[in-house]
């Protein structure tokens, strides 16, 4: 899916608040959670999410949805993570 596309689909599914974002390799956020849903699409370098027990890697291309109030760790790859991201609040 190209950027275009997806931001169409973001607006259509009512996430009104979307960036692109680029951050350092190697951040990690500790479990939190976020008072809004989130989807966003890999461009470039990887996202490591874990949910309790359970891990996934997001390479580009692919794409990551978080539901609100859903407790989750983030771990970003050793190279830059480029995404472009969609909040619904």
């Amino acid at each position: 899916m190209d950027k275009s596309d997806f931001e169409a689909q973001l607006r259509r599914d009512g996430y009104l608040d979307i960036k692109t974002k680029c951050l350092d390799p190697g951040t990690a956020l500790a479990n939190h959670s976020h008072k809004f849903d989130t989807r966003l699409l890999v461009l470039d370098g990887e996202i490591i999410i874990t949910y309790g027990e359970q891990q996934r890697t997001y390479r580009a291309s692919e794409i990551l949805e978080i539901e609100r109030d859903v407790e989750h760790c983030e771990h970003y790859g050793a190279g830059r993570f480029e995404f472009i991201v969609g909040l619904r609040h």
